[in-house]
């Protein structure tokens, strides 16, 4: 994330976060920076950082291993050419999933800015050819479209999505269910962004025992994938046997369609952007 706080602004401020390990990157002469923080189950590593970037390797629970780039593009034009040499060096070093999250300082479209100021093709193009040499592609998002506003009065206010974030195949390949949510901020000009990681639970890998989420009673689609579970299922036992397959069966396909369906409950968000605009402060 990008912070006004140096790590003693953060020992003063949050130090009531559950986030007991911090990476923090200070820019000389300057009031801004980036912030790395992550609970002590954990398992990341730094591999290097400067002023615009973070990456980092992340180790999960079954071992799946990949690496994380927490970004901050060049926010003026004549630097932007850092900005894609920086994602195109960093590519070079990353083997494996790869994400990469933050302030690219950049829009891919022009439906990504509201400005009576039309936007720069040439840095859309450009940031397009750098994803693709990189092999990134957009993960989307859930939410308000514009993630920074200028805060200026009238016809000179514009709104623009320059925070995103951006993975390979073979990340998104392991994390199929994932989604990004664009939260909103009292504080900041930028709206905080929050990645949910979720893996596809298929047959073939739920390692956990399966549990009801009494949240999916909510969704309208509950009754249906639970109905067309039992019916498909059974079909070559009989008796108990035969039931004990259609429950399994229900089990699974709950399990995989409701991958898709959890997110952060109001609460949850709530204080999530609490804290977030104290980081930002």
């Amino acid at each position: 994330m990008e912070t006004r706080l140096d790590r003693e602004g953060f020992e003063n401020n949050c130090g009531d976060l559950t986030f007991q390990n911090k990476m923090i990157v200070k820019k000389p002469n300057s009031g801004g920076g980036l912030a790395l923080l992550w609970k002590t189950h954990v398992q990341l590593d730094i591999i290097n950082y400067t002023e615009n970037h973070i990456l980092a390797k992340v180790v999960e629970e079954n071992a799946f291993a990949w690496t994380l780039t927490c970004y901050y593009g060049w926010p003026e034009a004549s630097q932007k050419h850092k900005t894609w040499a920086m994602l195109s060096h960093l590519s070079s070093l990353v083997l494996g999933p790869w994400c990469c999250i933050g302030d690219f300082n950049a829009i891919l479209q022009s439906s990504e800015k509201l400005s009576r100021f039309p936007p720069s093709f040439k840095q859309m193009d450009e940031f397009h050819m750098t994803l693709d040499s990189c092999n990134l592609a957009d993960l989307g998002f859930i939410g308000y479209k514009y993630t920074w506003n200028n805060k200026r009065p009238g016809a000179a206010n514009t709104w623009e999505r320059l925070d995103r974030a951006v993975a390979n195949a073979e990340w998104r390949g392991e994390f199929s269910a994932s989604t990004v949510t664009h939260l909103f901020s009292h504080a900041s000009d930028h709206r905080p962004l929050v990645l949910q990681i979720k893996e596809w639970r298929n047959k073939s890998r739920m390692s956990r025992a399966f549990k009801f989420e009494e949240s999916w009673l909510l969704w309208e689609d509950c009754e249906r994938v639970v109905s067309e579970a039992w019916d498909n299922a059974g079909g070559a036992h009989t008796g108990l046997n035969k039931a004990k397959d259609k429950i399994n069966k229900c089990g699974e396909e709950l399990a995989a369609w409701g991958s898709t369906k959890v997110h952060l409950e109001a609460e949850e968000f709530k204080e999530l952007q609490k804290k977030l605009e104290q980081l930002s402060m």
